[in-house]
């Protein structure tokens, strides 16, 4: 009997609900991609303001979204906490990589 309630309790603590799938208004290839680009553009020190806008606008049409899709996305990921770190993980790595490619060495 033990056993059987050992056993139940190691079944119930792995069976969390599944994730729902919700379909994102941008592929998650897009939305990394865009996010990197992004984070490129706002850690940028050598450009002003102006600049900034310019080029984050750049982005946005490069990649065929909006402030509006790129929110919605943002918003629908909140319900999938999973796939959200997955996407985020990516996007930290990607960001990490550019940003070793393009540092300056003495």
């Amino acid at each position: 009997m033990r056993r059987l309630l050992v056993v139940a309790a190691i079944a119930a603590a792995g069976c969390r609900p599944a994730e729902p799938k919700v379909q994102l208004p941008v592929s998650d290839s897009v939305y990394v991609h865009t996010m990197v680009a992004l984070w490129k553009v706002a850690t940028d020190s050598s450009i002003d303001s102006t600049a900034r806008d310019s080029m984050r606008r750049q982005v946005l049409r490069d990649n065929r979204v909006t402030v509006q899709l790129l929110d919605s996305t943002s918003r629908l990921l909140a319900i999938q906490p999973v796939r959200a770190n997955s996407l985020w993980a990516r996007i930290d790595r990607q960001s990490a990589r550019r940003n070793q490619a393009t540092a300056v060495t003495p």
